[in-house]
């Protein structure tokens, strides 16, 4: 029995000892004067667990070593050197270690490091400048923090910090764990944030009371979420709330809403979304709603159709934008800004006014060749202005702009019940339309996607009494980019009419055979191609 005891007593013994060969001890303070400064030296014999802070009344930079104890013979020493007044070494029940006070003149610039066993505290001769003002409703405004920890309790460095910092903490019992931490002068918020979420929890925070509770994160708590209400300039909440969800937390919820008086005929836009989240994550959320809800860039689209026409003798349609430096013919990607159109080549009983040709050309042109080029073709007398409308648009959105002429289509029917002939008339649109999407880019350029659509009616087929007239249809689909001002040019939508005239000697043309040596029949090619022009303008804000 006595030799189990004298056993039991060896390995608690023994487990003292381990215990105090891990206790750090302050063995020396030292105080020297620098070049700029004046350095504050803590010795220990091990590597310690560091907190600082500064304090304004009395002004002074205060140094918590935790778990450590004070081997230094003397607890108070005094300085001669600006601005530091002397050294405190007392023992602090708060982190159960050593703090060490460093008593100023004035607050100045200071800095804190750790180095094999030494705690360097730099202290400088220029004075930090506060601006007096009224306490602050947030309890970290202005405060920051420098700390150094090894293999340390997440409840005993809170401890710590809410005794420096004079802050309200309370900690679950099931937040435990051990964290290693070196921080270096961060916002006390940034970093008090960060500790915890090292030790998977974080913080809720009464910010009426000023209580922060620190509870694991797995862990739901009434209060803990938040709710705010953000109203949308310029976005549809309905787009942004497909995207807050990465911003949130697990916990976070965002939902669209509007407000209406009664239903009527305004927008259908949806202006507010509510989200609610933890503290943290709704800040975050703040951010990242005032980054992308920002004013959408207005762009002004001008366009010209102009139409040519082209003989046999003089072919000037889009030979001219050749002249330009327009991007014709093999499109190079290091060069030119723009789609070429590639069309197939349609079968040979199709009608010539429905096949565009392989002339279908996309490029740009400056403004001076542009205006150039108007001149030209304004000498010829062979061209003309079919349409030149102007419009704005939003970035990314789409902008129809139409010119139409309508034309009445008789039609007949029979009534099968009286078996009456019945005529009637409807309208037929011939349109001049153009759809631009801009889209603004990084470097100020802009990217178009255009579409152009022209209609032109060509002929008429069917009898004399009930002629149907012919529609031909131009269109083409690309993009391309340019620059604010430069003009965008379209070319190549060729048309080839045809008209029949016939002129005859009445009641003598109309006879069999004969008939044809009493009338004559003229046949006119028309060959026109249009050009359509797109000059985009990027219009500031501030109009």
């Amino acid at each position: 029995m006595t030799k189990r005891i004298i056993t039991l007593l060896t390995i608690l013994g023994l487990g003292t000892v381990l215990t105090a060969q891990e206790t750090i001890n302050v063995t020396d303070v030292a105080i020297d004067k620098l070049l700029e400064g004046v350095r504050v030296t803590i010795a220990c014999d091990g590597d310690p667990n560091v907190s600082s802070f500064v304090t304004a009344q009395p002004p002074a930079v205060v140094i918590d070593l935790m778990g450590a104890t004070s081997r230094v013979a003397a607890e108070q020493l005094e300085s001669k050197y600006y601005p530091v007044v002397g050294v405190t070494v007392k023992a602090s029940e708060a982190t159960s270690g050593v703090r060490v006070t460093v008593k100023l003149r004035e607050l100045t610039q200071h800095r804190v490091t750790t180095e094999k066993g030494m705690v360097v505290v730099d202290i400088g001769t220029v004075p930090v400048v506060s601006m007096p003002a009224a306490e602050p409703l947030d309890q970290f405004a202005g405060k920051r923090l420098t700390i150094y920890v090894k293999d340390a309790e997440i409840t005993d460095v809170l401890r710590m910090l809410a005794s420096q910092f004079n802050l309200n903490i309370l900690t679950t019992q099931d937040v435990k764990s051990v964290v290693t931490v070196r921080l270096n002068d961060v916002p006390l918020r940034v970093g008090l944030e960060a500790l915890v979420k090292a030790a998977m929890a974080n913080i809720v925070e009464d910010r009426r009371n000023g209580i922060l509770i620190v509870k694991p994160l797995k862990k739901e708590m009434f209060g803990e979420t938040q709710t705010r209400l953000f109203r949308l300039d310029y976005v549809e909440a309905t787009d942004i709330v497909k995207v807050m969800k990465r911003v949130l937390s697990p916990a976070g919820e965002v939902l669209a809403a509007d407000r209406r008086l009664a239903s009527g005929g305004g927008s259908e836009r949806m202006a507010y979304i509510v989200v609610s989240d933890i503290p943290e994550a709704l800040d975050a959320a703040a951010a990242f709603i005032a980054e992308y809800d920002r004013p959408i860039p207005q762009i002004m689209i001008e366009a010209k159709f102009v139409e040519t026409t082209q003989t046999d003798e003089d072919r000037f349609g889009i030979q001219w934008t050749l002249a330009a430096n327009a991007s014709t013919g093999p499109f190079d990607s290091e060069k030119d800004f723009g789609v070429p159109i590639v069309t197939p080549r349609l079968p040979e009983e199709v009608p010539s006014w429905l096949n565009p040709g392989p002339n279908l050309v996309i490029g740009k042109v400056s403004l001076d060749r542009f205006n150039a080029s108007m001149e030209l073709m304004a000498s010829r007398g062979r061209s003309r202005v079919i349409a030149s409308p102007k419009t704005m648009t939003l970035d990314n959105q789409t902008a129809t702009m139409t010119m139409a002429t309508d034309f009445p289509v008789r039609e007949i029917s029979t009534d099968p019940k009286t078996g009456l002939v019945i005529t009637t008339w409807r309208s037929r649109s011939v349109p001049v339309k153009l759809e631009v999407t801009p889209r603004v880019t990084s470097d100020g350029k802009i990217t178009m996607s255009v579409k152009p659509t022209v209609e032109a009616i060509t002929g008429y087929v069917g009898p004399a009494d009930d002629q149907r007239p012919v529609v031909a249809r131009r269109e083409a689909a690309t993009q391309v980019t340019v620059a604010d001002g430069e003009v965008a040019v379209i070319g190549g939508l060729l048309k080839d009419e045809e008209t029949r005239n016939v002129g005859k000697i009445p009641l003598l043309g109309d006879i069999p055979l004969l008939g044809h040596l009493f009338k004559k029949t003229s046949i006119r090619h028309d060959k026109s191609e249009l050009v359509i022009f797109i000059i985009p303008h990027i219009v500031s804000s501030g109009g």
